[in-house]
């Protein structure tokens, strides 16, 4: 697994105190280094501005440039514009293009964050951007085309990645907490696709507390069945470590057993994988998952070096109903 990153990524900076700030990357980066990773500097591709066009429209990316061109601004209560925004953001894009277009199996490294951006910039009904400026998921999906598929594991619903790819024949899957309890209120199950894409959208809402129990099962009889009868090219990877249960934001009781468990067995698939950061705000996680995640991808160890946790009955009996409802919506096009 190969690491993109650059320091350009730390050029986003907030006005304010705020937890999708640069430093999150000095922790990604000394967990690739505990774990010996090797870290590439990504170029800016010339047509980086066309590929953003794929995913957003023209008015927002306007605002966007208009924005960094002012020096700093809000899009809105959560989402901010620095200086060194768009250069941050479009390295993003060009990195994880350059990834996907060598077929390499790849982490990007980068900020700011991008699942939450839609079309127009917010995402069908949140009141928010939720920190992110272009969906770099998004647009590593429509680059590929035919067979891309991107696999949601942040703790919030990917509501910009599922917006833009909403009626196209690409397969999206997000685990998410529930979204009656959790930013941005979207991703149920009934919300399957449309047109070209319906049923090539599916939502796993997952109860507030669940532990690793509920997630392997969840990994187990969803996700990788789906990605095997889909067949991919290319996944893409939106990964939140958010769904921790050591997260300030969110209230999912997960180990990093859970995330390793998921990319095992993603990784099993001999797929190129391009990994996209995403979420998560528990600075010690950040470093401690990207370590044990580079020693998975590089060396086959299966080490997440904390306690395990469980699902309480009361919980799991939530989460019966939400799976019941996925296989209701999601069965009716794939084999689960």
């Amino acid at each position: 697994m190969i690491v993109y990153y650059s320091e350009v990524f730390k050029r986003h900076v907030p006005p304010y105190r705020h937890p999708e700030a640069p430093d999150r990357l000095d922790y990604l980066i000394e967990g690739v280094r505990e774990a010996g990773g090797r870290v590439k500097e990504p170029k800016m591709r010339e047509d980086v501005w066309q590929l953003i066009h794929l995913a957003h429209d023209k008015n927002y990316v306007n605002l966007i440039n208009k924005l960094c061109e002012k020096g700093q601004g809000e899009i809105d209560g959560d989402t901010y514009v620095s200086p060194g925004t768009c250069e941050a953001a479009a390295l993003a894009v060009s990195a994880v293009a350059d990834a996907v277009e060598k077929r390499e199996t790849a982490l990007i490294a980068a900020r700011p964050p991008g699942h939450h951006a839609g079309f127009m910039g917010r995402a069908l009904t949140a009141p928010t951007q939720g920190f992110c400026i272009f969906n770099t998921a998004a647009i590593a999906a429509l680059y590929v085309g035919e067979g891309a598929a991107v696999v949601d594991i942040d703790v919030h619903h990917g509501n910009g990645t599922q917006e833009i790819l909403y009626d196209k024949d690409l397969l999206y899957i997000s685990t998410h907490q529930h979204p009656a309890t959790l930013y941005p209120g979207t991703g149920y199950p009934e919300e399957v696709g449309e047109g070209r894409g319906e049923g090539y959208n599916i939502n796993i809402p997952l109860p507030p507390q669940v532990g690793d129990d509920v997630y392997i099962k969840v990994v187990d009889e969803v996700v990788i069945p789906l990605l095997r009868q889909y067949d991919p090219k290319v996944i893409v990877v939106s990964l939140g470590w958010d769904a921790h249960r050591d997260d300030p934001l969110a209230d999912l009781n997960l180990s990093l057993k859970s995330y390793l468990y998921f990319f095992d067995q993603v990784l099993k698939m001999q797929k190129p994988t391009v990994v996209v950061l995403e979420g998560g705000y528990n600075r010690s996680v950040i470093k401690n998952g990207t370590e044990a995640l580079l020693r998975l991808a590089l060396r086959g160890e299966f080490a997440p070096k904390e306690s395990a946790t469980e699902t309480a009955h009361s919980v799991y009996k939530h989460f019966e109903t939400t799976m019941r409802e996925v296989r209701q919506y999601a069965g009716r096009f794939w084999r689960l």
